[in-house]
Formats: structure tokens, C-alpha cells, sequence
């Protein structure tokens, strides 16, 4: 369709919010005018997962592209990775959709009565109401959480595609860590943004706790192993090339001490130059990392990780001690 995915992404949260707040003042739950953006949260998921799946789908393609130099495949195959890198499978969408309608139903039963309070006078009317947002939220969530999974499954068996590993060529190796960095702050950012604006839900909701601090190990799962695979190439590559220069070290050694044992050093400078080369060689490959990312990405990562929760317990220490 027409425009960017960004402005369909906030079309849908400006006409979620205004549902959701037009049934709130309806309700009595909230004075005509005003706008509750916590009790809202939830309208802003959908729009949020959304957008970050678009961004991830291009980056996708973009990374693709730079991978494809270590990719030995024609220009149909090629084009075949690509839609099924940024595509989830009809089927499997079809089947987390109905997944999701049943968790709905479930959740319908377990969720505390002071949540639903909040929003409407009885269950069987927040149903009606409130439920369709509450059924595309769950998709979503569940779509994009399954499309992550395939995306970063697919970045493996795109590895996997790999012939010869050139160790001193390994860039576009790295094309996707962006990507894996990428998925995994996309589920942090969203865990951080519920902690903050739904405190007391969480306390309330053990399912919504599960969910909640599940997607710091997914994050970091998400970052870890669709590079793993790679990881183990470049380990094998470093290897083999440590040993093919340590076997000409040891040889061009065996070489000098022939010519010790028989006084005859005539060649000796030359002999001295090939090994300070081939140990300059074996000090320069045991320096390369065999991580595919730059370390730029994995700072980044570690820094949208960590920062909010550093932030958050120094503001605990400076609440508890008044400062």
C-alpha cells in the first residue's frame, strides 16, 4: 500500500487510543477530556510491535544484501532467501493466530477483577469492548515473537550457506548481528516500557510477570544464537590457520637448526626474516575475533540491556538514602 509502514503503525494507535479512551468516559471510568496514557498502555503494543517488525524486516533485506558476497547462490535463490528472511509462513501465522484467540479466552477467566474494574463495569461488557484490541494485541505479540523466531532461524540456515570462510575477509559475516542485536532490544524495550507504566498489573498477574522477565533471556537469546553457527566456522577457520602457521614455524625452526648443527649459517638472516614473518602471521590471526559482530553492536546491546535497569536501582539507592 501507499506511504510508510510507520504512519499505518500511528493511524492504528491514534484509532485504538480513541476507542479506548471514547469507552473509558462512556464507562464513567475516566472524566470527559481527559486521557489516561497508562491505563491506554495496551493500545500502543500492537502499533509499537508492528513498526519494530517492519524496521526488522528491513534491516533484514539490507543485511541480506550485504551478506550476499559469501553467498555463492544465482539471483533466484537469492530472491528466495530474501522473502522467506522477511516472511512468515501463511500457515504458521494462521495457527499462532488461533493460539492467541484461545489465550484470550483463557485469560478472560484468570485476570484479576480490579484490572478489568478499570476499564468496564463487567467482564461480559469488556468483552465486547475492549476485546478485539485485547485479541489483536495477543496476535501480534505472538505473531511477532514467531516471525522473530523464524527470522533469526533463518539467519542460521543462511550461514549454514556458507562456503570457504576467509578470515581476513569476515566482514559481511557480520551483516547480520545488527539484526540479531536489533530483535532482542525490540522485546526489551517493550518489557522495560510495561514495568514502568504497569507496575501494579505486574505485581498482580503472574502470567504477565512470566511474560515480562522471560524477554531479558530472550533478548539475549535472540542476540547469542543465530550467530552461534558462524561463531563455530570462524573458530574452525582460526584454527586451521594457526596450525597451517604453526607447522611452518615448526619447519622453517628444523631448517635453522639443521644449519646450526652443520656451522653452515650462510642463509641464516633470510631464515630469521621467514620466521619473525610467520610469527608476526600467527600473532595477528590469534588476534582476530571469531564473534561475527562488530563491537560497536555488541556495546549498543549491552547498553540497551542494562542502562534501565542501572538507572533504576540508582534511583532506588538515591530514594532510599534521600538524595
Amino acid at each position: 500500500m501507499p506511504g510508510t509502514n510507520g504512519l499505518y503503525s500511528l493511524a492504528l494507535l491514534v484509532v485504538q487510543l480513541a476507542w479506548v479512551t471514547g469507552l473509558l468516559w462512556l464507562g464513567g471510568k475516566m472524566p470527559i477530556g481527559s486521557i489516561d496514557l497508562p491505563r491506554a498502555f495496551l493500545v500502543a503494543i500492537t502499533p509499537y510491535l508492528l513498526w519494530f517488525r517492519f524496521h526488522l524486516d528491513r534491516h533484514a533485506a539490507a543485511a541480506l544484501e550485504t551478506f550476499r558476497p559469501a553467498l555463492d547462490v544465482g539471483d533466484a535463490e537469492f530472491r528466495r532467501l530474501r522473502y522467506e528472511l522477511t516472511t512468515l509462513p501463511a500457515r504458521t501465522t494462521r495457527i499462532v493466530t488461533a493460539a492467541a484467540v484461545v489465550v484470550f479466552v483463557v485469560n478472560f477467566f484468570v485476570v484479576p477483577e480490579w484490572i478489568v474494574m478499570q476499564y468496564t463495569s463487567s467482564r461480559n461488557w469488556g468483552v465486547a469492548t475492549f476485546g478485539p484490541i485485547v485479541v489483536l494485541t495477543i496476535a501480534v505479540v505472538a505473531i511477532s515473537t514467531s516471525q522473530a523466531i523464524h527470522q533469526l532461524r533463518m539467519v542460521d540456515h543462511i550461514h549454514g550457506l556458507v562456503g570457504r570462510i576467509h578470515l581476513f575477509r569476515a566482514k559481511p559475516l557480520y551483516a547480520f548481528s545488527g539484526l540479531a542485536a536489533r530483535t532482542g532490544v525490540s522485546f526489551v524495550l517493550l518489557s522495560y516500557c510495561i514495568i514502568a507504566v504497569q507496575p501494579a498489573a505486574l505485581r498482580e498477574s503472574p502470567a504477565l510477570q512470566m511474560v515480562v522477565f522471560a524477554m531479558i533471556p530472550t533478548a539475549v537469546a535472540c542476540f547469542i544464537l543465530p550467530l552461534r553457527g558462524m561463531h563455530r566456522r570462524l573458530i574452525a577457520e582460526k584454527n586451521r590457520m594457526l596450525a597451517d602457521a604453526s607447522s611452518r614455524f615448526e619447519t622453517l625452526l628444523a631448517r635453522l637448526h639443521e644449519r646450526v648443527d652443520r656451522g653452515d649459517l650462510g642463509d641464516a638472516d633470510k631464515l630469521n626474516a621467514q620466521i619473525a614473518s610467520v610469527a608476526a602471521e600467527r600473532e595477528v590471526v590469534a588476534r582476530i575475533s571469531t564473534w561475527p559482530w562488530e563491537l560497536t553492536t555488541l556495546t549498543g546491546f549491552v547498553t540497551a540491556l542494562l542502562l534501565p535497569v542501572l538507572l533504576w536501582v540508582l534511583q532506588r539507592v538515591m530514594t532510599r538514602y534521600g538524595l
